[in-house]
């Protein structure tokens, strides 16, 4: 295997990764929204610190695909 097939295999995997993680996210805030308006509870607070958490993982799997694919020769 080559040295650039398994960095696009990597990137490609980073980008699977973070669209499931982004859905996961929208899944939890939405369970947030329904906790708020229709049980009228505050468990919704437990949720924010995990939402927060999958966002700035999300960022920081972006910046690793950025930084492979800066050092990915061009084609």
């Amino acid at each position: 295997m080559k040295s650039t097939e398994w960095m696009e295999k990597k990137i490609s995997d980073y980008k699977r990764f973070i669209m499931t993680l982004l859905i996961l996210i929208s899944y939890l805030y939405i369970g947030t929204l329904i906790s708020i308006f229709e049980y009228h509870t505050t468990l919704h607070y437990f949720l924010y610190p995990v939402i927060g958490a999958g966002l700035v993982s999300a960022f920081v799997f972006i910046k690793k695909i950025k930084k492979l694919q800066q050092l990915l020769p061009s084609e």
